[in-house]
């Protein structure tokens, strides 16, 4: 599905929500929903809402981002993860099921494509509990932080051992 066709199956869920739920559809609403898909990854509500003027030339509040977010939430139509101590967003309408990896260092994210993982959290299985979607964080240290700190991990031990009068050699 391209970017154009999963904004506007989303569309078509919101307004099917909206009018369930007995709320307007509104300029700003719609324009919103419009921005949080033409983000790739993650973007947080303040990023949201200064983008909203500067990139698609409509000024909303914090408050009508916040309040449209968590609607947009309800409606299946964005995840809520928390990167870093900080609240992230992502457009999901089309993936409901995520396993990410988040190194605690840098921050970055990547997607985890592993199917035995996948396997294993969707054969699970719970008395009075059906599963509609998840998304797991698994929190480490990614390659470039993981060698950095081996860097400075032998950068200390040389520096102890010149100071105890050691030699590595």
């Amino acid at each position: 599905m391209d970017k154009n066709e999963e904004m506007g199956q989303a569309m078509v869920v919101l307004t099917d929500y909206l009018h369930v739920h007995g709320l307007r559809s509104t300029a700003e609403r719609n324009a919103l929903l419009k921005a949080v898909y033409t983000y790739e990854g993650y973007f947080n509500p303040e990023s949201l809402s200064i983008d909203m003027l500067k990139k698609h030339g409509f000024r909303v509040c914090r408050a009508t981002v916040y309040n449209n977010l968590r609607l947009f939430e309800e409606a299946g139509l964005v995840q809520k993860v928390w990167l870093n101590g900080e609240i992230g967003y992502r457009r999901c309408w089309s993936n409901k099921h995520s396993i990410h990896l988040i190194c605690s260092e840098c921050g970055s994210i990547v997607e985890c494509t592993d199917d035995r993982v996948r396997f294993q959290i969707e054969s699970m299985r719970k008395k009075r509990f059906v599963m509609t979607g998840y998304l797991l964080s698994i929190h480490g240290l990614c390659g470039k932080c993981s060698a950095a700190l081996k860097r400075k991990r032998k950068k200390m031990e040389k520096i102890y051992s010149e100071k105890n009068g050691k030699s590595k050699d």
